[in-house]
């Protein structure tokens, strides 16, 4: 392995509409899509670390009222915490995590631990009408991780509340 050894890596984000709502009937749908977070090659010996963004879409749509509500979460994905998160290539972990922010300060989950999520409330005018709404989900893999070479993988699944 030479001193500056190359990583492939990438976090995805597994759109997964978990629609949650309440025992009454609801006058809105709403969907979510995500593109996963491409980091691109990781090098162990860079003083900074590997930022890269993607974007969250949730569309949704409302009849009477005219008014949406949701709450967008992101789980810890296969490291099983936020505090950081983890890609994997076999045994070798290579840690991240995910933001709301571009400062990088706001950790992006389900709203348990210090996390953070995003919100949504406002009304559809004209009612019935369709919006789609777009977050970027920011990046960034620390510097200094000394892992093996390799393509790192995990899957966040994202859960859209309404």
């Amino acid at each position: 392995m030479t001193a500056r050894t190359r990583k492939s890596l990438v976090a995805l984000l597994a759109a997964a509409a978990g629609l949650l709502a309440s025992a009454g009937a609801r006058a809105e749908t709403c969907s979510v899509s995500a593109v996963g977070v491409a980091f691109g090659v990781y090098d162990p010996l860079a003083a900074a670390p590997l930022d890269s963004t993607s974007t969250v879409q949730v569309t949704c749509t409302s009849d009477r009222p005219p008014r949406v509500t949701y709450e967008v979460r992101l789980d810890t994905g296969q490291a099983g915490s936020f505090a950081p998160r983890a890609m994997t290539n076999g045994l070798s972990q290579l840690t991240y995590n995910l933001y709301i922010d571009a400062a990088r300060s706001a950790v992006w989950g389900d709203g348990t631990g210090g996390t953070a999520v995003v919100t949504a409330d406002y009304n559809l005018t004209p009612p019935g009408s369709t919006q789609t709404d777009s977050y970027t989900v920011y990046g960034r893999v620390p510097a200094g991780q000394v892992v093996t070479a390799g393509s790192y993988l995990d899957t966040i699944t994202v859960t859209l509340v309404f």
